[in-house]
């Protein structure tokens, strides 16, 4: 009774992360092959993203990373590109997540299920798209978590004709509460239900269960692991509730899992590592016994790399992610100092709990930051804004009856930033000149919060009254009003898409404000909104 409690009071979930399944295709709306359009939630309902590398899990097949510790870095593109204001920004992302408690110490009460995401209105004006909130995305979903666009999900779709488009369906719910495990409708609070969209009609092989909150007036997308929820102007205080919980249940130390670890990973340490002085102390404490080691030659590396690479076993959790910053790029090349990391994990062997003691070797970032022109893709209405990279290191145990086993993410990602823009768009015959286009950019970075200071426009150099003036030529800003022409104002708070607004919203929050001033004065905020 108190369970059934606790779970009405709650009424969240996550949706789990992996790699996609062999009945997971395109017609099914699954972005199949990896990091191609999703067709519904980009072509139809236009959003920042509808890429995803992998597809929602079942509840016991998901996958997650086996290193405490992902280190991250940023190459010469980047750097010339956003330079330091854009490093402070994806510095910040990093330190939210680095501010969340441990899977065992983590109320969930402490978490916002509403206003986590804010509006900054002139950015919003300047389609201005935040590079802090961005890398938070992208990180929660390399933590291993889908949003709310797999609440409900197709697992069949076939033609029972003779019409041409006429289909039958199933419909799964792989959505999970983070207090029962039990499959609930229910994200941050809001009830989901779906509708069938089929693009036969229009000639399209796709079917989609497209997700709509019951009640209307509310904020369509709230989880900071929905890439379609960040909204331009949008940028995030913290992560929500549900996020948490689904961070909470995939690294608990208790949730045993068969996995492998990852390729820098080998079992046991050597003499040779203890041997080095120890950097700072560690902040990983609920993982015992890790150490940073620097200024380690190659050689040195490879002779302290004992025992036994390619691992697999029973592990628990490793009860939290730390993000640690290395340098690797100072604009005149990759010097990169390989680092050493030791740490413990749970580990079950001949039905026994103990600790697996792990060295982690790695001679590059495991995230890297670069910037690059996504603005030749075709067709055109590919997305300009980013592409990333994102594997998984597939269990070596395969189940007799076909079943899906959790795999391990791979903590190695490459994260591309376009760096061409402002983007406009045009089109035969009717937009054809500068003084014809009637979109506004479609996107262009920056960085921003809930201040009144302006916000950051990327490249650096750029300045936001340079990208002021091209809006307001952008949108032929004038109207009449009586016979005599009335500027139209390109600041009016008015919202990207009716079904994607913002609420205000109150709630405690995760924790004191954290985080080092970004760009015009901007920082992280993670107390009450």
């Amino acid at each position: 009774m108190m369970l059934g409690v606790i779970a009405a009071q709650h009424a969240g979930a996550f949706t789990l992360w992996g790699p996609l399944e062999t009945w997971q295709t395109a017609d099914l709306d699954y972005s199949n092959p990896a990091a191609s359009p999703r067709y519904y939630y980009f072509y139809v309902e236009p959003g920042f993203d509808g890429r995803e590398n992998g597809g929602p899990k079942n509840f016991g097949e998901e996958s997650r990373l086996t290193t405490p510790i992902v280190t991250y870095g940023f190459d010469a593109t980047f750097l010339s590109y956003f330079g330091a204001q854009g490093v402070a920004a994806v510095d910040a992302a990093m330190e939210v997540l680095n501010a969340l408690p441990t899977s065992s110490s983590a109320n969930l009460n402490n978490f916002l299920t509403d206003a986590a995401e804010q509006v900054n209105y002139t950015a919003q004006a300047m389609e201005l798209l935040d590079l802090k909130s961005t890398v938070l995305w992208m990180m929660v979903e390399h933590m291993g978590l889908l949003g709310e666009t797999h609440v409900w999900d197709l697992a069949a779709r076939a033609h029972y004709g003779p019409p041409a488009c006429d289909y039958e369906y199933f419909v799964i719910n792989r959505n999970y509460d983070p207090v029962t495990y039990n499959p609930t409708a229910y994200v941050n609070g809001r009830n989901y239900n779906y509708y069938i969209w089929d693009g036969c009609s229009i000639g399209v092989d796709v079917g989609d269960s497209v997700e709509l909150p019951l009640d209307t007036t509310e904020q369509r997308y709230s989880a900071v692991a929905t890439g379609n929820g960040l909204q331009f102007g949008g940028f995030y205080v913290n992560i929500t509730q549900d996020d948490m919980g689904g961070l909470k249940f995939l690294y608990s130390k208790t949730n045993y899992v068969f996995q492998s670890l990852d390729p820098e990973a080998v079992v046991g340490t050597s003499g040779s590592v203890s041997s080095f002085s120890s950097g700072s102390s560690s902040p990983w404490q609920e993982v015992a016994t890790t150490n940073e080691i620097t200024n380690v030659t190659t050689t040195t590396v490879t002779a302290a790399a004992t025992v036994n690479s390619n691992f697999a076993g029973v592990f628990g959790g490793v009860g939290k992610i730390t993000f640690v910053k290395v340098s690797y790029d100072s604009l005149l090349g990759t010097n990169f100092a390989p680092r050493i990391y030791t740490y413990s994990i749970p580990y079950v062997t001949n039905s026994q709990l103990g600790q697996l003691a792990i060295t982690r070797i790695i001679t590059a970032p495991d995230i890297l930051f670069t910037a690059a022109d996504l603005a030749t893709e075709t067709p055109l209405l590919a997305d300009p804004t980013l592409a990333r990279t994102g594997t998984f290191i597939v269990s070596p145990y395969v189940s007799p009856g076909g079943g899906t086993v959790p795999s391990t993410i791979n903590p190695a990602m490459l994260i591309t930033l376009n760096n061409v823009g402002p983007i406009y768009f045009a089109y035969n015959p009717d937009f054809l000149d500068y003084e014809d286009y009637a979109e506004t950019p479609i996107f262009n970075w920056g960085t921003f919060d809930g201040s009144t200071n302006p916000p950051t426009v990327y490249p650096i150099g750029t300045s936001l009254a340079e990208l002021e003036a091209e809006v307001v030529e952008g949108e032929g800003a004038t109207a009449t009003a009586g016979g005599a022409p009335v500027t139209v104002s390109p600041w009016n708070p008015v919202a990207i898409n009716p079904t994607n607004t913002t609420t205000t919203g109150t709630g405690p929050g995760a924790g004191a404000g954290a985080g080092a001033g970004v760009g015009a004065g901007a920082g992280v905020t993670t107390g009450n909104p």
